[in-house]
């Protein structure tokens, strides 16, 4: 009986399936992220975000500084509209130093320069203690000389590091059996602070960024303007702007008041303020803690934590307007700076109907032109005199419009009158009388809280102490072995620059000049160029 062989069918090699994309896991998403912001290029970038967001809010009004610049763009009164406004709010532009990804950015650039210095500064510091290393083969270097002296081994050796020693190297003695060539050797070296200077002036970037956000966070700056005789204090209303930091509340003002009692005005002869002081009385609870206190350009005055600013002045006249025995207005007007030495502004007399404003030009100095026109003969008060209009109906003063502004197109111009210091007018037919008593000044001030400021001064120092280094200092590396000859000792000199060759070059020649000296060698030699350029 014959048995037939199984049939064996051709195998088929098993189909291939799509190659699925490997996809990390969260370990490993992980660590690419954190790769990612330690890359230099990653905090650049970042950097760059958050210059690009400050822009952002140079451009779009800040809600938390102007909050009725802000609710015009929202209602469209003022702005790109509504719908681009309605985007704006989205995205948080409004307010973007306390939006979500103002921080975001922030947070992750400093993990990023975290991530970047810290690994930096460990290997430097774990170089910096490392002794200079061996060397070995120094004929072969570019820059080797062999001195012949008198002197024995250790002497020559000695000499050598004593030289080195005073060039400020790092020195390190090396037996015969710790070195390849079996001769005692000097190893020197210099330069490591090169690193270490580009660690400052990187890590001063970090502390003036830890500077900023501890002044923007926490600082204050406020503007206010304030006539002689008068005060203002130290809380939120008082200011005519205010910039508080987000984390600068109400009950961080002091609360002490500020009275301005006299203002010292001279000028160059081309009309140019050559000074302008404040003098003023701080007071707290009513009480006066500190008199006669000067103010200036460049002359800050500090209390309780603020620091207040001369920025600015102007003429501030006292201006009374009485109908029959009732007084309607009697105050200082706080004027701008027209053209040609004048001073104008506004006195809102009444925002009871009709409305009444007085429209002020004010001469320090009055003469007349050619023409027979008003001019004033120079910037300091001399002959003072005063021009105003009487404006009567709807004139908007019931708004919160600035001081210098008023509706003209609601009202009309009833009457006008001109004064000297001191002197009075009926106006209507006497139904009004204007007097202008005496001509003050008012002074500008800045007060501003700034709790980073020493943090910004010691990063500016670093990056100055770090850019030093940087710029001037290198690696380089020295090497001496001294071999027993008749007579005496061979020492071989020999050295590599790891940063700019060419001051090395002249630096080595000098060292070797001063050693032939030293040692008193006879026929210096120079070992041919070789190949090798670097010891480690």
């Amino acid at each position: 009986m014959t048995q037939t062989a199984p049939s064996r069918e051709p195998t088929r090699a098993p189909e291939r399936g799509v190659a699925l994309p490997e996809v990390p896991g969260p370990g490993e998403t992980a660590r690419r992220a954190w790769r990612w912001l330690r890359r230099m290029s990653t905090a650049i970038w970042l950097l760059f975000a958050l210059a690009a967001a400050s822009v952002v809010a140079t451009f779009v009004p800040q809600e938390p500084v102007i909050p009725t610049t802000v609710e015009s763009w929202r209602s469209g009164i003022e702005g790109p509209g509504t719908e681009v406004s309605a985007v704006f709010d989205a995205l948080g532009l409004y307010d973007v130093y306390g939006s979500p990804w103002f921080a975001a950015i922030v947070v992750l650039l400093f993990v990023s320069l975290t991530g970047c210095l810290v690994p930096r500064w460990r290997a430097f510091l774990r170089d910096a203690r490392r002794p200079p290393p061996r060397g070995r083969g120094l004929t072969a270097l570019r820059q080797s000389t062999t001195l012949r002296t008198s002197l024995p081994p250790e002497e020559g050796l000695a000499v050598v590091e004593a030289s080195l020693a005073r060039r400020r190297y790092r020195r390190r003695r090396l037996a015969q059996e710790e070195t390849a060539s079996g001769l005692a050797q000097v190893a020197a070296e210099r330069g490591r602070w090169r690193e270490g200077g580009s660690l400052l002036f990187h890590a001063s970037f970090y502390l003036l960024l830890v500077g900023i956000v501890v002044a923007q966070g926490f600082g204050f700056v406020g503007q206010v303007n304030v006539a002689e005789g008068q005060a203002f204090t130290d809380t939120r209303i008082s200011y005519d702007v205010a910039d508080p930091g987000r984390f600068f509340d109400l009950e961080d003002h002091a609360g002490f008041a500020v009275r301005l009692d006299a203002f010292d005005l001279a000028f160059f002869e081309d009309g140019t303020p050559e000074r302008f002081v404040s003098e003023v009385t701080v007071l707290e609870d009513g009480e006066e803690v500190r008199v006669g206190e000067a103010v200036a350009v460049n002359e800050r005055l500090e209390h309780a934590g603020m620091n207040l600013y001369q920025m600015r002045f102007g003429m501030a006249p006292r201006v009374e307007v009485r109908a029959g025995d009732s007084d309607l207005f009697a105050d200082q007007v706080m004027l701008g700076q027209g053209e040609g030495n004048t001073w104008t502004g506004v006195a809102k007399v009444s925002a009871a109907d009709p409305q009444i404003a007085l429209e002020i030009l004010l001469v320090p100095d009055f003469a007349r032109d050619a023409d027979g026109e008003p001019i004033s003969a120079g910037p300091a008060p001399g002959d003072p005199r005063l021009f105003a209009n009487l404006w009567v109906g709807d004139l908007g003063l019931e708004r919160p419009v600035p001081a210098t502004q008023f509706d003209r197109d609601g009202g009309q111009r009833v009457d006008a009158v001109e004064l000297g210091e001191g002197e009075s007018a009926a106006l209507l037919g006497g139904a009004l009388e204007v007097a202008f008593p005496e001509l003050t000044m008012w002074s500008g001030f800045q007060v501003a809280h700034q709790p980073g400021r020493a943090i910004l001064l010691a990063a500016g120092v670093l990056v100055l102490v770090g850019l030093v280094p940087s710029l001037y200092a290198y690696r380089r590396r020295i090497w001496a072995e001294a071999r027993p000859v008749e007579g005496g000792s061979e020492v071989t000199v020999a050295g590599v620059a790891l940063q700019r060759v060419e001051a090395f070059d002249d630096a080595y020649a000098e060292l070797v000049e001063e050693l032939a000296d030293a040692l008193d060698a006879q026929h210096p030699t120079s070992g041919e160029p070789g190949e090798e350029e670097r010891q480690g």
